[in-house]
């Protein structure tokens, strides 16, 4: 019984892991390469980061909605994202800084 208890109390605990991992992701860094036509932004954190960019994607500058193309080379930007395998697709990328001006 106590093995059981504990199995069960082991299993919930790496399933709500897993769980937190595909869906609580944030990174922030700087923008190096932005793909309108593809559809991806790469960033700079510790590391390159690629990040798919879909329809559902909510791209930010404060209260202001952009897109994909208002983002520049050399923002900083927070990106939230959900892992699918080795496929990170961003659920929202806030410019904070060094964003869109031309």
């Amino acid at each position: 019984m106590k093995k059981g208890m504990l199995l069960l109390t082991v299993l919930v605990l790496v399933l709500g892991l897993s769980a937190m991992a595909v869906y609580a992701n944030e990174k922030t860094g700087v923008v190096k390469s932005v793909n309108v036509q593809g559809k991806t932004l790469v960033v700079t954190a510790a590391r390159d980061l690629t990040f798919a960019v879909t329809d559902a994607t909510k791209i930010v500058q404060g209260d202001k909605a952009l897109t994909l193309a208002d983002i520049k080379v050399g923002a900083k930007v927070h990106v939230e994202y959900e892992n699918a395998g080795d496929t990170r697709t961003a659920s929202k990328i806030t410019i904070l800084a060094g964003g869109t001006e031309k």
